[in-house]
Protein backbone atom coordinates (compact mmCIF):
# COMPACT_ATOMS: atom_id res chain seq x y z
CA UNK A 1 0.00 0.00 0.00
CA UNK A 2 1.21 3.49 -0.88
CA UNK A 3 1.72 6.12 1.76
CA UNK A 4 0.43 9.68 1.58
CA UNK A 5 3.92 10.92 0.68
CA UNK A 6 4.16 8.54 -2.26
CA UNK A 7 0.66 9.47 -3.45
CA UNK A 8 1.51 13.17 -3.19
CA UNK A 9 4.70 12.68 -5.18
CA UNK A 10 2.87 10.65 -7.83
CA UNK A 11 0.24 13.41 -8.07
CA UNK A 12 2.98 16.05 -8.51
CA UNK A 13 4.62 14.01 -11.26
CA UNK A 14 1.31 13.60 -13.08
CA UNK A 15 0.52 17.32 -12.78
CA UNK A 16 3.99 18.20 -14.09
CA UNK A 17 3.50 15.82 -17.03
CA UNK A 18 0.07 17.29 -17.81
CA UNK A 19 1.51 20.80 -17.64
CA UNK A 20 4.31 19.84 -20.05
CA UNK A 21 1.79 18.23 -22.41
CA UNK A 22 -0.33 21.41 -22.38
CA UNK A 23 2.74 23.51 -23.25
CA UNK A 24 3.64 21.12 -26.07
CA UNK A 25 0.07 21.20 -27.40
CA UNK A 26 0.03 25.01 -27.39
CA UNK A 27 3.39 25.12 -29.19
CA UNK A 28 2.21 22.63 -31.82
CA UNK A 29 -1.04 24.53 -32.37
CA UNK A 30 0.87 27.80 -32.71
CA UNK A 31 3.28 26.26 -35.22
CA UNK A 32 0.40 24.82 -37.27
CA UNK A 33 -1.38 28.20 -37.23
CA UNK A 34 1.77 30.02 -38.34
CA UNK A 35 2.42 27.59 -41.18
CA UNK A 36 -1.19 27.73 -42.34
CA UNK A 37 -1.12 31.53 -42.24
CA UNK A 38 2.05 31.53 -44.34
CA UNK A 39 0.31 29.35 -46.96
CA UNK A 40 -2.77 31.57 -46.92
CA UNK A 41 -0.62 34.68 -47.37
CA UNK A 42 1.29 33.08 -50.25
CA UNK A 43 -1.94 31.98 -51.95
CA UNK A 44 -3.46 35.42 -51.50
CA UNK A 45 -0.37 37.04 -53.03
CA UNK A 46 -0.46 34.67 -56.03
CA UNK A 47 -4.18 35.41 -56.50
CA UNK A 48 -3.52 39.16 -56.43
CA UNK A 49 -0.62 38.77 -58.87
CA UNK A 50 -2.87 36.79 -61.24
CA UNK A 51 -5.59 39.43 -61.10
CA UNK A 52 -3.04 42.17 -61.75
CA UNK A 53 -1.66 40.26 -64.75
CA UNK A 54 -5.19 39.71 -66.11
CA UNK A 55 -5.97 43.42 -65.70
CA UNK A 56 -2.76 44.43 -67.45
CA UNK A 57 -3.36 41.95 -70.28
CA UNK A 58 -6.95 43.13 -70.75
CA UNK A 59 -5.78 46.75 -70.84
CA UNK A 60 -2.99 45.98 -73.33
CA UNK A 61 -5.11 43.77 -75.63
CA UNK A 62 -8.79 44.76 -75.39
CA UNK A 63 -9.71 43.51 -78.87
CA UNK A 64 -8.20 40.09 -78.20
CA UNK A 65 -10.18 39.92 -74.98
CA UNK A 66 -13.37 40.84 -76.84
CA UNK A 67 -12.65 38.12 -79.42
CA UNK A 68 -12.09 35.53 -76.68
CA UNK A 69 -15.34 36.57 -75.00
CA UNK A 70 -17.30 36.24 -78.24
CA UNK A 71 -15.73 32.85 -78.97
CA UNK A 72 -16.55 31.56 -75.47
CA UNK A 73 -20.11 32.84 -75.77
CA UNK A 74 -20.46 31.07 -79.11
CA UNK A 75 -19.13 27.80 -77.70
CA UNK A 76 -21.41 27.96 -74.65
CA UNK A 77 -24.42 28.74 -76.84
CA UNK A 78 -23.63 25.82 -79.16
CA UNK A 79 -23.24 23.44 -76.26
CA UNK A 80 -26.65 24.36 -74.85
CA UNK A 81 -28.40 24.07 -78.22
Amino acid sequence: MQTNGTLSRTREIILDDVSALKKDAVKIATDVKDRAQAHVDETRQKWNDSLKLARETATAHPLALLGIGIALGFLIARRRA
